[in-house]
């Protein structure tokens, strides 16, 4: 198991551009070849490049689990065709969300197991959005926001969030996702952790800037040892 520190696009928020399972890492194009083979590497999982919108901050548009991908509806045809093919290429089910609060990245957080999102979704896409990805989704907050997949990264194995979620929502949100949970930040005092980090079971990777400390918290809360 594996924490890299890298940087994309000379931006420490990993977590903004790359979308990740334990199956597969979505990842933008322009990334050098030799930083792509040591995310894939770090994440134990294949490494495919591709765009929404023409947009490289795949964490916002995309969320994925070991049973679905789920896009906005920004992508472009092209785009629909080209990651519905990768979907199925990995036995994944594929879904778009058609929502105007349509930043699926950041208004979903979930796990093989369950999932919370936005208030914003209508039951509807909430639906379709669980049925995608093989979960329930449970609508709620998380510290009062609602861009709940920033402010949280989890894997099979463990998770971390946001430092001012209080700890019996924290517990809470653990239970839903089927692992514990810990408070922690990333890149030298980060709060939106789900912005600078992405995670499968096999590892992780943060941005350059992160310390010594949130390393150390990030090794232990999602087990990587």
């Amino acid at each position: 198991m594996a924490l890299l520190r890298q940087d994309l696009f000379n931006s420490p928020y990993v977590g903004v551009f790359c979308a990740v399972s334990d199956v597969l890492a979505l990842l933008p194009p322009g990334i050098p070849a030799d930083d792509r083979e040591a995310i894939s590497e770090a994440l134990g999982a294949p490494v495919i490049e591709a765009t929404v919108g023409g947009s490289r901050v795949l964490g916002t548009l995309v969320t994925l689990n070991s049973h679905g991908m789920l896009i906005s509806n920004l992508a472009t045809d092209r785009e629909r065709d080209a990651l519905a093919a990768i979907a199925e290429q990995h036995d994944l089910r594929f879904g778009v969300l058609e929502e105007r609060a349509n930043a699926v990245g950041n208004n979903l957080l979930v796990s093989d197991s369950g999932g919370v999102c936005s208030p914003r979704l209508s039951p509807a896409a909430r639906k379709a959005a669980g049925a995608t990805l093989g979960i329930e989704l449970r609508p709620q907050l998380l510290a009062g926001m609602d861009n709940v997949g920033m402010l949280a990264c989890v894997t099979g194995r463990g998770g971390v969030c946001h430092p001012e979620i209080q700890d019996e929502e924290r517990q809470a949100l653990g239970q839903r996702l089927g692992v514990e949970i810990m408070e922690c930040t990333a890149n030298f005092g980060m709060p939106l952790i789900g912005a600078g980090v992405v995670a499968t079971a096999a590892g992780a990777v943060c941005g350059r800037a992160s310390t010594g400390i949130e390393l150390g918290r990030l090794e232990e809360a999602l087990q990587l040892f």
